[in-house]
């Protein structure tokens, strides 16, 4: 009997690096890497890879394949080597017709027919591990071939900045400067000699359907070498968890870069800029559940860095988000709230976070509306890329009655976050509160396409439905507005209002004896239950309880002249004295 004697991958010294074109392979670690990113690559295609790089520009036999691929197996292999050169060529990007790598033989087999490079690992030095005391974030380049995601490659490589400039003794190129290059094509070693950085972050996006694709990797200037790269995929609602775990691996990997001295702190500052980012993505949720988490991690931000002032600042909106939510009174949650934003000031008073936080006390609690546009300008003069900050201050505007300047800065805020879900649907809520139904309709429409179980977008959506007329339509997203928001009082007062507006008396009878039941164990905003009252035609009952309103200071007063829901009372002498109190700072 003869034996066949075949190369085994012994005979390929593992030492070696294979380079040709874009891709490297390493057959020590057994990766193929496309520009220092490793790609997915199962077994039998590995395999053939490494067979035919064994023997460039030579015929590799299909015999010799099956010898390799399937040692020991004498059936037909047709279906499983068909299936392994087409993975192959996937991941090359490579075509049968015009062939860059690997060139079929019919009917004979395959050669590689690319230029080689192979790299002996053993000989090259050892990658030195010096101080990287500056590093330039350049802007991810977009490859998803959408105009609209430029704005992502930007504010994701504006993200790894705000994270690496919370490590001391670490000099981080400015963003003017280092947003001069950007761009598929841009070399990046050449970027960072001329930024005089000694490492540089560059990435790569891409888009298919609703989920995001991104590449990133750092990058020694001198030698050229990468020094880390990672492969991300989120879903595109995700985009703050996406933009908070690149930045903070990209700062894991510059610990141990830092000087000896440094290192602690500089590890410690990059947790507390990762727990206030975590803190902010479930903020941005606007759930009892989601809230309860941010407050966590704001706090666990501190726990790292008690001078942290962004954590205190992030507190501080939490709060304020409490008495919205109805989780606490209103004078409770805005003394906590007032206490955390000074804070924050008092540690930095350069910090727009922290001022859009103490606007937010002075609108919601204080009705200081003269206080409040103060504060909210001064954030927008230090920080005016903060869309957050523009979000608010919309709010401020719209609840004044100024909704075409509150769209105008939501407009604003939209062109640098697109993909934020509290940024979208507040622009339903101020074409809500604007009389545009219309509007407000289509723009909460176009949010819960972004994220289809968002309880505020559901709720403004049955809202405007509603004041159409659409009666069975308002119904069944307040439904879902209830059921999402975990059956949250307002979402099930808004309900109880649409059903009793609707004829459906009797169901919104027994919410709002659930909800006045409710009020003897936890906090029930007077305005929510004024609502029903309203549009039960109790205008009495209704005025009580906004009287009661006035008077806890409840958050959500400040809506009072503009709410649609109450227009029925507008006439009514005791609803323009309320009304008063709420404009007489105007």
């Amino acid at each position: 009997m003869s034996v066949s004697v075949v190369p085994t991958i012994a005979a390929v010294p593992k030492t070696h690096i294979i380079r040709f074109g874009v891709f490297e392979v390493d057959l020590q670690t057994r990766e193929l890497r496309k520009r220092g990113l490793r790609l997915k690559l199962q077994q039998k295609p590995f395999q053939l890879l490494e067979l035919l790089l064994e023997r460039p520009g030579e015929l590799v036999t299909r015999k010799q394949v099956a010898e390799r691929l399937w040692p020991g197996i004498h059936v037909s292999f047709d279906r499983s080597l068909n299936t392994a050169v087409n993975a192959l060529r996937r991941a090359l990007s490579d075509s049968p017709r015009n062939p860059r790598f690997l060139e079929t033989r019919s009917g004979l087999g395959y050669r590689f027919i690319g230029a080689i490079e192979r790299i002996d690992v053993a000989a090259r030095p050892n990658e030195p591990a010096r101080h990287i005391d500056c590093i330039a974030v350049l802007p991810f380049a977009n490859e998803s071939g959408d105009p609209a995601m430029e704005y992502f490659s930007e504010s994701l490589a504006e993200q790894i900045i705000a994270t690496l400039s919370t490590i001391d003794r670490l000099r981080v190129v400015a963003r003017s400067n280092a947003f001069r290059f950007r761009g598929p094509d841009v070399d990046a070693a050449s970027a960072g000699q001329q930024l005089n950085a000694a490492a540089v972050v560059t990435g790569r996006i891409s888009r298919l359907g609703a989920v995001l694709t991104v590449a990133a990797e750092l990058m020694d200037v001198q030698t050229g070498w990468r020094l880390w790269g990672d492969r991300y995929q989120r879903a595109a609602s995700d985009v703050a968890a996406l933009e908070s775990d690149i930045s903070c691996d990209v700062a894991r990997q510059l610990r141990d870069r830092i000087d000896d001295g440094q290192r602690s702190r500089g590890a410690s500052a990059v947790e507390a800029y990762q727990d206030y980012l975590k803190g902010r993505y479930f903020f941005n949720k606007m759930t009892e559940d989601a809230l309860r988490q941010s407050v966590a991690y704001f706090e666990a931000s501190l726990e790292q860095d008690r001078r942290f002032p962004l954590a205190y600042a992030g507190l501080a909106d939490a709060y304020a988000m409490f008495a919205f939510l109805d989780l606490m009174p209103a004078r409770e949650a805005f003394a906590r709230a007032r206490e955390l934003a000074l804070a924050a000031i008092r540690l930095d008073d350069q910090l727009a976070e922290g001022h859009a936080a103490l606007a937010s006390v002075m609108r919601l609690h204080d009705w200081d509306w003269t206080g409040a546009e103060a504060e909210f300008r001064r954030a927008l003069s230090l920080n005016p890329n903060s869309a957050a900050a523009r979000q608010n201050y919309a709010s401020h505007l719209c609840s004044l009655g100024k909704s075409e300047e509150a769209l105008d800065q939501l407009r604003r805020a939209q062109e640098l976050d697109p993909l934020s879900l509290p940024i979208n649907s507040e622009m339903a809520w101020t074409y809500y509160m604007s009389g545009d139904f219309e509007g407000a309709l289509q723009q909460a429409w176009k949010t819960l396409a972004l994220e289809p179980r968002f309880p505020a977008a559901q709720h403004t959506l049955g809202l405007a439905n509603q004041q159409l007329g659409n009666f069975e339509d308002a119904i069944v997203e307040l439904r879902n507005a209830y059921v999402c928001s975990g059956n949250h009082p307002t979402a099930q007062a808004s309900l109880a209002c649409a059903l009793a507006a609707a004829g459906e008396s009797s169901e919104a009878r027994t919410h709002l004896d659930a909800l006045t039941e409710s009020a003897h164990r936890r906090y029930i905003s007077p305005f929510c239950l004024a609502l029903i009252q309203t549009a039960f035609g109790d205008a009495d009952a209704a005025c009580e309880l906004l009287e009661r309103g006035i008077q806890d200071r409840d958050v959500w007063m400040i809506w009072l002249p503009q709410e649609p829901r109450f227009n029925a009372l507008r006439p009514l002498p005791r609803f323009r004295v309320l009304t008063s109190i709420l404009t007489a700072a105007v």
